[in-house]
Protein backbone atom coordinates (compact mmCIF):
# COMPACT_ATOMS: atom_id res chain seq x y z
CA UNK A 1 0.00 0.00 0.00
CA UNK A 2 2.74 2.38 -1.03
CA UNK A 3 0.65 5.19 -2.43
CA UNK A 4 -2.85 4.94 -3.78
CA UNK A 5 -2.37 7.33 -6.67
CA UNK A 6 1.14 6.05 -7.30
CA UNK A 7 -0.12 2.47 -7.62
CA UNK A 8 -2.98 3.63 -9.84
CA UNK A 9 -0.62 5.53 -12.14
CA UNK A 10 1.79 2.64 -12.47
CA UNK A 11 -1.03 0.21 -13.14
CA UNK A 12 -2.38 2.15 -16.09
CA UNK A 13 0.86 3.60 -17.47
CA UNK A 14 0.30 2.99 -21.20
CA UNK A 15 -2.03 0.23 -19.94
CA UNK A 16 0.34 -2.35 -21.39
CA UNK A 17 1.97 -5.52 -20.18
CA UNK A 18 5.24 -3.89 -21.20
CA UNK A 19 4.93 -1.26 -18.50
CA UNK A 20 4.17 -3.90 -15.91
CA UNK A 21 7.18 -5.93 -17.01
CA UNK A 22 9.39 -2.87 -16.70
CA UNK A 23 8.18 -2.34 -13.16
CA UNK A 24 9.51 -5.75 -12.20
CA UNK A 25 12.95 -4.21 -12.21
CA UNK A 26 12.21 -1.11 -10.13
CA UNK A 27 12.40 -2.81 -6.76
CA UNK A 28 8.73 -2.17 -6.06
CA UNK A 29 8.18 -2.76 -2.37
CA UNK A 30 5.43 -2.37 0.19
CA UNK A 31 5.66 0.67 2.40
CA UNK A 32 5.34 0.62 6.16
CA UNK A 33 1.60 0.77 6.78
CA UNK A 34 0.17 1.71 10.17
CA UNK A 35 -3.39 0.86 11.12
CA UNK A 36 -4.48 3.99 12.99
CA UNK A 37 -7.95 2.54 13.71
CA UNK A 38 -10.46 0.26 12.01
CA UNK A 39 -11.09 2.82 9.26
CA UNK A 40 -7.80 4.71 8.86
CA UNK A 41 -4.34 3.74 7.62
CA UNK A 42 -1.14 5.73 7.16
CA UNK A 43 1.73 4.57 4.92
CA UNK A 44 5.33 5.73 4.63
CA UNK A 45 7.60 4.61 1.81
CA UNK A 46 10.11 5.81 -0.71
CA UNK A 47 13.25 4.90 -2.55
CA UNK A 48 16.98 5.48 -2.96
CA UNK A 49 17.97 5.76 -6.62
CA UNK A 50 21.62 6.20 -7.61
CA UNK A 51 23.29 6.08 -11.03
CA UNK A 52 26.64 6.40 -12.80
CA UNK A 53 26.37 7.93 -16.30
CA UNK A 54 28.60 8.65 -19.26
CA UNK A 55 26.88 11.27 -21.43
CA UNK A 56 28.04 12.99 -24.63
CA UNK A 57 27.52 16.77 -24.50
CA UNK A 58 26.65 19.11 -27.38
CA UNK A 59 30.36 19.45 -28.28
CA UNK A 60 30.83 15.68 -28.58
CA UNK A 61 32.74 15.41 -25.29
CA UNK A 62 31.90 12.57 -22.89
CA UNK A 63 30.94 13.67 -19.37
CA UNK A 64 30.74 11.23 -16.46
CA UNK A 65 28.81 11.59 -13.22
CA UNK A 66 27.74 9.62 -10.17
CA UNK A 67 24.53 11.13 -8.83
CA UNK A 68 21.15 10.71 -7.25
CA UNK A 69 18.42 9.76 -9.72
CA UNK A 70 15.22 10.95 -8.06
CA UNK A 71 15.23 9.48 -4.54
CA UNK A 72 11.98 10.26 -2.79
CA UNK A 73 9.93 9.98 0.39
CA UNK A 74 6.23 9.21 0.12
CA UNK A 75 3.46 9.65 2.67
CA UNK A 76 -0.05 8.41 1.97
CA UNK A 77 -3.15 7.53 3.89
CA UNK A 78 -6.80 6.68 3.54
CA UNK A 79 -9.99 6.64 5.58
CA UNK A 80 -12.99 4.41 4.86
CA UNK A 81 -16.21 6.23 5.73
CA UNK A 82 -19.48 4.67 6.86
CA UNK A 83 -21.21 5.82 3.65
CA UNK A 84 -18.97 3.57 1.51
CA UNK A 85 -16.64 6.33 0.29
CA UNK A 86 -12.87 6.28 0.83
CA UNK A 87 -10.94 9.52 1.20
CA UNK A 88 -7.17 9.58 0.75
CA UNK A 89 -4.08 11.74 0.39
CA UNK A 90 -0.69 11.40 -1.27
CA UNK A 91 2.49 13.45 -0.66
CA UNK A 92 5.63 12.66 -2.66
CA UNK A 93 8.77 14.59 -1.66
CA UNK A 94 11.84 14.81 -3.92
CA UNK A 95 15.01 16.87 -3.83
CA UNK A 96 17.20 14.38 -1.97
CA UNK A 97 20.87 14.08 -2.94
CA UNK A 98 21.79 10.66 -1.64
CA UNK A 99 25.29 10.63 -3.13
CA UNK A 100 26.42 13.92 -1.53
CA UNK A 101 27.49 14.13 2.12
CA UNK A 102 26.28 17.03 4.26
CA UNK A 103 23.95 18.26 1.53
CA UNK A 104 21.58 21.06 2.51
CA UNK A 105 17.87 21.53 1.83
CA UNK A 106 17.17 17.82 1.49
CA UNK A 107 13.69 16.66 0.50
CA UNK A 108 12.14 20.10 0.12
CA UNK A 109 10.68 19.53 -3.37
CA UNK A 110 7.04 18.48 -3.69
CA UNK A 111 6.82 16.11 -6.64
CA UNK A 112 3.14 15.33 -6.19
CA UNK A 113 0.59 16.25 -3.54
CA UNK A 114 -3.10 15.47 -3.72
CA UNK A 115 -6.25 14.53 -1.89
CA UNK A 116 -9.11 12.49 -3.27
CA UNK A 117 -12.21 10.41 -2.84
CA UNK A 118 -13.21 7.15 -4.47
CA UNK A 119 -16.21 4.87 -4.47
CA UNK A 120 -18.51 3.01 -6.83
CA UNK A 121 -18.67 6.17 -8.99
CA UNK A 122 -14.89 6.11 -9.65
CA UNK A 123 -12.15 8.35 -8.27
CA UNK A 124 -11.60 12.11 -8.00
CA UNK A 125 -8.16 13.61 -7.30
CA UNK A 126 -7.35 17.27 -6.58
CA UNK A 127 -3.87 18.78 -6.37
CA UNK A 128 -0.78 17.90 -8.42
CA UNK A 129 -0.52 14.60 -10.24
CA UNK A 130 0.60 12.86 -13.42
CA UNK A 131 -1.26 13.70 -16.62
CA UNK A 132 -3.81 11.66 -18.53
CA UNK A 133 -1.50 11.87 -21.53
CA UNK A 134 1.41 10.46 -19.56
CA UNK A 135 -0.72 7.59 -18.32
CA UNK A 136 -2.24 6.54 -21.65
CA UNK A 137 -0.13 7.81 -24.58
CA UNK A 138 3.49 8.41 -23.51
CA UNK A 139 4.45 5.10 -25.09
CA UNK A 140 8.25 5.39 -25.17
CA UNK A 141 8.83 6.65 -21.61
CA UNK A 142 10.83 3.68 -20.29
CA UNK A 143 14.26 5.13 -19.53
CA UNK A 144 15.61 4.95 -16.00
CA UNK A 145 17.90 7.94 -16.55
CA UNK A 146 17.66 9.92 -19.80
CA UNK A 147 14.73 11.03 -21.89
CA UNK A 148 14.15 10.62 -25.57
CA UNK A 149 11.90 13.05 -27.41
CA UNK A 150 8.69 13.15 -25.39
CA UNK A 151 5.49 15.19 -25.41
CA UNK A 152 4.54 14.44 -21.80
CA UNK A 153 5.19 17.27 -19.32
CA UNK A 154 5.35 14.99 -16.30
CA UNK A 155 3.47 15.90 -13.13
CA UNK A 156 0.92 18.68 -13.58
CA UNK A 157 -0.03 21.41 -11.12
CA UNK A 158 -3.51 22.61 -10.17
CA UNK A 159 -5.39 19.60 -11.52
CA UNK A 160 -8.80 18.08 -10.91
CA UNK A 161 -9.02 14.54 -12.28
CA UNK A 162 -11.76 11.95 -12.59
CA UNK A 163 -10.92 8.33 -13.42
CA UNK A 164 -12.87 5.11 -13.54
CA UNK A 165 -12.97 1.57 -14.93
CA UNK A 166 -16.12 0.34 -16.66
CA UNK A 167 -15.97 -3.29 -17.77
CA UNK A 168 -12.87 -3.45 -20.01
CA UNK A 169 -12.46 0.33 -20.38
CA UNK A 170 -10.22 2.51 -18.17
CA UNK A 171 -10.31 6.29 -18.58
CA UNK A 172 -9.27 9.60 -17.04
CA UNK A 173 -10.52 13.15 -17.54
CA UNK A 174 -8.13 15.85 -16.33
CA UNK A 175 -8.72 19.58 -15.88
CA UNK A 176 -5.63 21.78 -15.43
CA UNK A 177 -6.89 24.99 -13.83
CA UNK A 178 -5.10 28.01 -15.33
CA UNK A 179 -4.23 31.32 -13.69
CA UNK A 180 -5.94 34.59 -14.58
CA UNK A 181 -4.19 36.26 -17.52
CA UNK A 182 -5.84 39.65 -17.50
CA UNK A 183 -9.24 40.94 -18.56
CA UNK A 184 -10.85 38.37 -16.32
CA UNK A 185 -9.67 35.52 -18.53
CA UNK A 186 -8.37 32.18 -17.25
CA UNK A 187 -6.99 29.44 -19.49
CA UNK A 188 -7.99 25.96 -18.38
CA UNK A 189 -6.38 22.91 -19.95
CA UNK A 190 -8.28 19.71 -20.68
CA UNK A 191 -6.93 16.21 -21.10
CA UNK A 192 -8.50 12.84 -21.71
CA UNK A 193 -7.05 9.34 -21.87
CA UNK A 194 -8.52 5.85 -22.16
CA UNK A 195 -7.65 2.23 -22.79
CA UNK A 196 -9.71 -0.75 -23.95
CA UNK A 197 -8.68 -4.30 -23.07
CA UNK A 198 -9.72 -6.53 -25.96
CA UNK A 199 -8.26 -9.71 -24.55
CA UNK A 200 -5.30 -10.42 -26.80
CA UNK A 201 -4.33 -6.77 -27.06
CA UNK A 202 -5.01 -3.37 -25.52
CA UNK A 203 -5.79 -0.14 -27.35
CA UNK A 204 -4.98 3.15 -25.63
CA UNK A 205 -4.77 6.84 -26.45
CA UNK A 206 -4.96 10.36 -25.09
CA UNK A 207 -5.52 13.99 -26.05
CA UNK A 208 -4.34 17.10 -24.22
CA UNK A 209 -5.13 20.65 -25.39
CA UNK A 210 -2.50 22.28 -23.12
CA UNK A 211 -4.47 25.51 -22.94
CA UNK A 212 -2.97 26.21 -19.52
CA UNK A 213 0.60 25.89 -20.87
CA UNK A 214 2.07 26.09 -24.37
CA UNK A 215 -1.46 26.07 -25.83
CA UNK A 216 -0.55 23.55 -28.53
CA UNK A 217 -2.40 20.21 -28.41
CA UNK A 218 -0.79 16.78 -28.33
CA UNK A 219 -2.42 13.42 -28.98
CA UNK A 220 -1.37 9.82 -29.38
CA UNK A 221 -2.68 6.30 -29.79
CA UNK A 222 -1.18 2.84 -29.62
CA UNK A 223 -1.61 -0.89 -29.15
CA UNK A 224 0.00 -3.34 -26.72
CA UNK A 225 0.13 -7.12 -26.93
CA UNK A 226 2.24 -10.19 -26.12
CA UNK A 227 3.88 -12.27 -28.83
CA UNK A 228 5.78 -15.39 -27.82
CA UNK A 229 6.42 -14.08 -24.33
CA UNK A 230 7.60 -10.66 -25.58
CA UNK A 231 5.51 -7.69 -24.47
CA UNK A 232 5.19 -5.27 -27.38
CA UNK A 233 3.88 -1.71 -27.61
CA UNK A 234 3.52 0.34 -30.80
CA UNK A 235 2.58 4.00 -30.44
CA UNK A 236 2.15 7.06 -32.63
CA UNK A 237 2.12 10.58 -31.17
CA UNK A 238 1.60 14.04 -32.67
CA UNK A 239 2.39 17.51 -31.31
CA UNK A 240 0.94 20.57 -33.04
CA UNK A 241 3.73 22.95 -32.01
CA UNK A 242 4.72 25.59 -34.63
CA UNK A 243 7.40 23.22 -35.97
CA UNK A 244 4.96 20.32 -35.85
CA UNK A 245 6.35 16.90 -34.99
CA UNK A 246 5.14 13.33 -34.91
CA UNK A 247 6.88 10.23 -33.63
CA UNK A 248 6.37 6.49 -33.84
CA UNK A 249 7.82 4.04 -31.34
CA UNK A 250 8.15 0.27 -31.07
CA UNK A 251 9.10 -1.11 -27.66
CA UNK A 252 9.61 -4.68 -26.55
CA UNK A 253 10.30 -6.28 -23.18
CA UNK A 254 11.17 -9.86 -22.27
CA UNK A 255 11.56 -11.27 -18.76
CA UNK A 256 13.89 -14.16 -17.95
CA UNK A 257 13.53 -15.05 -14.28
CA UNK A 258 14.38 -11.92 -12.30
CA UNK A 259 15.95 -10.18 -15.31
CA UNK A 260 14.07 -7.99 -17.79
CA UNK A 261 15.47 -7.05 -21.20
CA UNK A 262 14.02 -3.97 -22.92
CA UNK A 263 14.62 -2.40 -26.33
CA UNK A 264 12.91 0.52 -28.03
CA UNK A 265 13.08 2.19 -31.46
CA UNK A 266 11.61 5.66 -31.99
CA UNK A 267 11.45 7.66 -35.24
CA UNK A 268 10.90 11.42 -34.86
CA UNK A 269 9.73 13.60 -37.78
CA UNK A 270 9.65 17.43 -37.77
CA UNK A 271 8.44 19.85 -40.44
CA UNK A 272 11.94 21.36 -40.50
CA UNK A 273 15.23 20.42 -38.80
CA UNK A 274 14.65 21.17 -35.10
CA UNK A 275 16.71 22.23 -32.13
CA UNK A 276 16.82 19.89 -29.15
CA UNK A 277 17.31 20.99 -25.54
CA UNK A 278 19.26 18.22 -23.78
CA UNK A 279 18.17 19.55 -20.39
CA UNK A 280 14.46 19.66 -21.21
CA UNK A 281 13.30 17.20 -23.85
CA UNK A 282 9.66 18.20 -23.54
CA UNK A 283 8.90 20.02 -26.78
CA UNK A 284 9.29 22.72 -27.95
CA UNK A 285 13.03 22.89 -27.30
CA UNK A 286 15.68 25.40 -28.23
CA UNK A 287 19.34 24.26 -28.52
CA UNK A 288 21.53 21.66 -30.25
CA UNK A 289 20.46 21.62 -33.86
CA UNK A 290 19.81 18.24 -35.44
CA UNK A 291 21.17 17.48 -38.93
CA UNK A 292 17.85 16.44 -40.42
CA UNK A 293 14.14 16.97 -39.88
CA UNK A 294 13.88 13.23 -39.09
CA UNK A 295 16.03 11.18 -36.76
CA UNK A 296 16.00 7.87 -34.90
CA UNK A 297 16.37 7.28 -31.15
CA UNK A 298 17.41 3.84 -29.89
CA UNK A 299 17.27 2.44 -26.36
CA UNK A 300 18.53 -0.79 -24.81
CA UNK A 301 18.27 -1.75 -21.14
CA UNK A 302 18.59 -4.69 -18.76
CA UNK A 303 17.27 -4.77 -15.19
CA UNK A 304 17.82 -7.46 -12.57
CA UNK A 305 15.78 -7.71 -9.38
CA UNK A 306 18.16 -8.79 -6.64
CA UNK A 307 15.34 -8.79 -4.08
CA UNK A 308 11.81 -7.38 -3.98
CA UNK A 309 13.35 -4.13 -2.72
CA UNK A 310 16.66 -3.95 -4.62
CA UNK A 311 17.27 -3.80 -8.39
CA UNK A 312 20.34 -3.07 -10.52
CA UNK A 313 20.29 -2.01 -14.16
CA UNK A 314 22.29 -0.91 -17.17
CA UNK A 315 21.03 1.03 -20.16
CA UNK A 316 22.17 2.96 -23.21
CA UNK A 317 20.56 5.41 -25.61
CA UNK A 318 21.50 7.01 -28.94
CA UNK A 319 19.67 10.10 -30.22
CA UNK A 320 21.02 10.66 -33.74
CA UNK A 321 21.92 14.33 -33.05
CA UNK A 322 24.96 16.43 -34.01
CA UNK A 323 28.18 15.30 -32.29
CA UNK A 324 26.23 12.39 -30.73
CA UNK A 325 24.79 14.89 -28.28
CA UNK A 326 22.63 13.27 -25.62
CA UNK A 327 23.89 9.72 -26.20
CA UNK A 328 24.62 7.98 -22.91
CA UNK A 329 25.33 4.75 -21.07
CA UNK A 330 24.40 4.23 -17.45
CA UNK A 331 24.48 1.72 -14.62
CA UNK A 332 22.40 2.21 -11.49
CA UNK A 333 20.77 0.80 -8.42
CA UNK A 334 17.22 1.26 -7.08
CA UNK A 335 16.23 0.49 -3.51
CA UNK A 336 12.56 0.90 -2.60
CA UNK A 337 11.02 0.47 0.83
Amino acid sequence: NLTHMGEFEMMKKTTSALAIAALLGTGAASAATMQINDDTTLSIGGGFFMVYTNTTDENGVDQTAFADNGSDLIFSGEHSAANGLTTFFNLDLDGFDTTTANANAQGNVVDEASIGVRGDFGQIVIGSNGSAYGSYADFADIEQVGDRTTFDRGDLSDVIQYSNSVNNVDFMVSVEVGDNEGAGQSKTGLGFGASVDLGGFTLSGAYEDRAAGVDEPVYGFGVSTNVGGVDLTVGHEISDVPNSVDKTSLTGSYAVGQTTLTASYQVVNYDTAPTIDLDDDVLPANVNTANEDSFTELYFGVTHSVTDQLAVYGEMMTRDLDNDAGDYTAVGVNYSW
